[in-house]
């Protein structure tokens, strides 16, 4: 009788040497789409900061400005990015290749982790500075030729992520924390929808997401809710003298949630590894 080797399934723990092979095949698949995501959103951005600058003179690239348009569009592109990460997932052409890879549900979803949540962050981070920089130099040049009087460099400083700065317009670290924990909040949603929806995913994503965020307002605001309550760990400067209460809703809002839904996007992923 002859016996024929069959290869077993493969194992649930994690295996550094096979979670870099599956890294390697995805950036070797993956590797146009993410630099085309780059070269449109660095298109947009310029295309905006022109609009933007021509019409005010170069006045509006003040440091504020520039972190309601960082944090504004790492929150959009960031989430159209989470929710495309598995879209092999959504066609039936592509969807048994992608999830017989040879790796575990944990490794994969690991892998989307650090992409996504990681990776990601730090590509816009470093394509909004290199676009800002020389921006930030000529609005610099133009507003004080024109306002030499009431020019005041320092509100025109470059807008540095998680940096603390000196600058009176610029954000503060904690508050960018925050944000920054929101936004992975936000791709864990998108990743979770677009595993759980399929075909479309991304529109049904965003749909039930302004569907919650609409009736959590209402909620929130029927009750009385607070925002410097939800907010109390980003904007208050005494963080030891506040209630347990308090202390309890912002850990369950701010790393609850946000473990909750990368905890519901590895679920999804098993699930669809079972079918």
């Amino acid at each position: 009788m002859e016996f024929i080797s069959v290869r077993g399934p493969e194992s649930t723990t994690f295996s550094w040497p096979r979670w870099r092979r599956l890294a390697r095949a995805h950036w070797a698949e993956q590797r146009s789409t993410y630099l085309g995501h780059l070269l449109v959103c660095s298109l947009l951005y310029i295309a905006l900061l022109l609009f933007m600058l021509g019409v005010s003179g170069f006045a509006a690239f003040q440091t504020s400005m520039q972190a309601a348009l960082y944090f504004g569009g790492l929150f959009l592109t960031g989430f159209v990015f989470a929710g495309r990460y598995f879209s092999a997932v959504a066609r039936r052409e592509s969807a048994l290749l992608a999830l017989m890879r040879p790796a575990s549900v944990f490794e994969k979803w690991a892998l989307c982790v650090v992409v996504v949540a990681i990776a990601y962050p730090l590509a816009y981070s470093l394509l909004f500075l290199a676009i800002s920089w020389p921006v930030q130099q000529a609005a610099i040049a133009v507003r004080s030729a024109l306002e030499p009087q009431a020019f005041k460099p320092e509100d025109y400083a470059l807008f540095m992520p998680l940096a603390k700065m000196a600058a009176r317009q610029a954000m503060p670290a904690a508050q960018q924390t925050g944000l920054l924990i929101a936004v992975w909040t936000l791709q864990a949603f998108a990743v979770a929808g677009s595993l759980y929806f399929g075909r479309a995913s991304l529109l049904k994503t965003l749909a039930l997401g302004f569907a919650l965020f609409v009736s959590t307002a209402l909620v929130a605001s029927m009750a009385g809710a607070q925002g410097d309550v939800l907010f109390a760990w980003w904007s208050s400067r005494r963080f030891a003298s506040l209630d347990a209460g308090i202390h309890a809703l912002n850990a369950l809002l701010w790393i609850g949630l946000p473990a909750l839904l990368w905890l519901q996007a590895y679920l999804h992923l098993q699930e669809k590894e079972l079918l």
